[in-house]
């Protein structure tokens, strides 16, 4: 793995050296007159490099295609032009290695068979439902768990004071501990059942897209063609799709569903004189209340340990590919990040079901739930901060799910940018872009690195930049694009520039964060299922050659 970089120090040396790419780019007044330029300025470009394809030797044709290779003649006519990449980036950080050679320019997007992955240079912002906000058209996976649903565990504790003195007539303070437990309860139910919608966006976002990597993997498979890429991502969403069903859609509806049932019981308990009440109570505060509980416990325990040994996989197989590089370190951390999580996890709600149960007949049951209580909490802290992540798309830009060398690359570089936005807080893109008082290198940087979105929920937040985009009162959608950015008067240019500074300051930090955790994801399950053929493809040989000795 020669493109794999981790002396830091003669990284940063090279990136001393390297030239930035300038591309001029027409900043007149007349934004029809500039896109006609661009346009222009991009198809002279395409042209060299469509002469320069024609000349690949043979032996580069037999190479498995890399993602987004094969494009559909009739469908690939450019639909926008997009900003060229910043060329530079500061020598503070590491050197993007060979592997980066491919963050020249970001070319307009191809259309073909597998969602595509090139930054749009474009955003759509709606109204937002409630107060003077905007906010981004279309939907992504997102990592918004309520913190609030740690709590869920807790509320199946709120029937103690039925359970516990399930007699009559009822004690004061009895009531008063069942009327909290109760309202506990259903306070939770309602976070569960707000939670539980933005689960389901997740899950509706990534079965839209499981649905064409099958389609795509289907034509491959039709057409023998390789289907490494595809198995990778369908094996990366897979996991995705399963955590967002069953570890949180799924736990907020049993628990919520539970923390229903055991808040009227609990109610009922209050007035227990009543033998028809009396008798509702215990059924809906014990075994019909707590059954959704155990029932969770025990289908979230096999996901877990799926989860788990997956992870391991992952580091095992990474091991055995890049044995002692950053890239390893950074995979064996996510993975260990999930470990931590799926066995405390899975572990918590296996007992906590088992433990609900016996609280129904059982004061001491109670006391084995106070460690799933706390393990619940600990979970939904170390969920929303070392596990889970937000992405839009299958691929980061300008990646090859093909390439190990490339995964590698942006994921050292998303690691490193995280660090080093931390570092310089008050103007962190100066560390990324070669002029960072250019509006054109700083929306390149926007763009390729998919922060576009929150850039211009910011703008537009700016009465009067939105006024200078031409908005002029509040809109129910507001479309921004980069030529109409880039075409602004250059007065309005350090305002902008500042505006994206606040954004990378802001949410950059977390941003490649969440890029780092999901390029680990794929790299690990790239060498996973590269070490699954690897064995397939040993196992079949033999077989081939008993075949071909009769």
């Amino acid at each position: 793995m020669a493109a794999i970089s981790t002396d830091a120090d003669a990284a940063d040396a090279g990136t001393k050296n390297a030239d930035p790419v300038v591309i001029p780019i027409p900043l007149d007044d007349d934004r029809n007159d500039a896109r006609q330029q661009l346009s222009q300025e991009t198809n002279e470009k395409q042209q060299p490099q469509e002469k320069q394809q024609q000349h690949i030797p043979h032996r580069e044709e037999a190479h498995t295609p890399a993602l987004n290779e094969k494009v559909d003649a009739s469908l690939a006519a450019p639909k926008a032009v997009v900003l060229p990449r910043a060329g530079t980036f500061s020598s503070t950080l590491t050197a993007l290695t060979a592997a980066s050679s491919s963050y020249g320019l970001l070319s307009t997007a191809p259309v073909c068979e597998i969602p595509e992955s090139v930054p749009p240079d474009r955003v759509t912002l709606v109204k937002a439902e409630k107060g003077d906000d905007y906010e981004p058209q279309g939907s992504k996976l997102k990592n918004n768990l309520y913190p609030a649903v740690g709590f869920l565990e807790l509320a199946n504790a709120g029937d103690f004071a039925a359970n516990v003195w399930n007699q009559y007539p009822v004690p004061v303070y009895a009531i008063v501990f069942m009327a909290v437990g109760a309202t506990f309860a259903g306070i939770m139910s309602v976070f569960a059942a707000l939670d539980s919608r933005r689960a389901w966006r997740n899950v509706k976002f990534l079965r839209k897209q499981q649905i064409e990597l099958r389609k795509a993997h289907a034509a491959r498979v039709a057409k023998s063609q390789p289907t490494r890429d595809l198995d990778v991502l369908l094996s990366v969403i897979f996991r995705e799709l399963g955590t967002e069903a069953i570890n949180r859609w799924g736990l907020n509806m049993f628990m919520g569903a539970g923390a229903v049932l055991i808040c009227v019981g609990t109610y009922l308990a209050i007035a227990g004189a009543n033998d028809a009440i009396f008798l509702a109570s215990n059924l809906l505060s014990g075994y019909v209340g707590n059954a959704p509980i155990a029932l969770f416990g025990t289908i979230n325990a096999f996901w877990a340990y799926y989860i788990f040994c997956k992870a391991q996989g992952h580091i095992n197989a990474a091991s055995k590919a890049i044995p002692g590089t950053r890239a390893l370190a950074l995979i064996k951390r996510r993975s260990r990040n999930v470990q931590i999580y799926t066995s405390i996890n899975g572990t918590a709600t296996l007992v906590g079901g088992a433990g609900s149960m016996v609280t129904a007949t059982r004061w001491w049951g109670y006391v084995v739930l106070i460690p799933v209580i706390l393990s619940s909490l600990f979970c939904n802290y170390w969920w929303r901060t070392r596990a889970g992540y937000t992405r839009r798309d299958l691929v980061p830009a300008g990646l090859s799910i093909m390439n190990a060398d490339s995964l590698s690359t942006a994921l050292e570089f998303a690691s490193r940018a995280e660090g080093k936005i931390r570092e310089q807080k008050k103007t962190p893109i100066n560390a990324f872009v070669s002029d960072p008082t250019s509006l054109k290198s700083v929306l390149a940087f926007i763009q390729e690195h998919e922060l576009l979105e929150p850039f211009s929920q910011r703008l537009v937040k700016d009465e009067g930049l939105r006024k200078a985009l031409g908005f002029t009162n509040t809109p129910a959608e507001i479309e921004i694009d980069l030529l109409s950015l880039l075409a602004l008067p250059n007065d309005q240019h350090p305002a902008v520039i500042q505006v994206a500074q606040d954004t990378v300051r802001k949410i950059g930090s977390k941003h490649f964060k969440y890029r780092e955790r999901y390029a680990a994801e794929l790299l690990g399950t790239y060498f996973a299922v590269s070490r699954h053929e690897a064995k397939h493809r040993e196992k079949a040989r033999p077989q081939s050659e008993k075949s071909g000795s009769r």
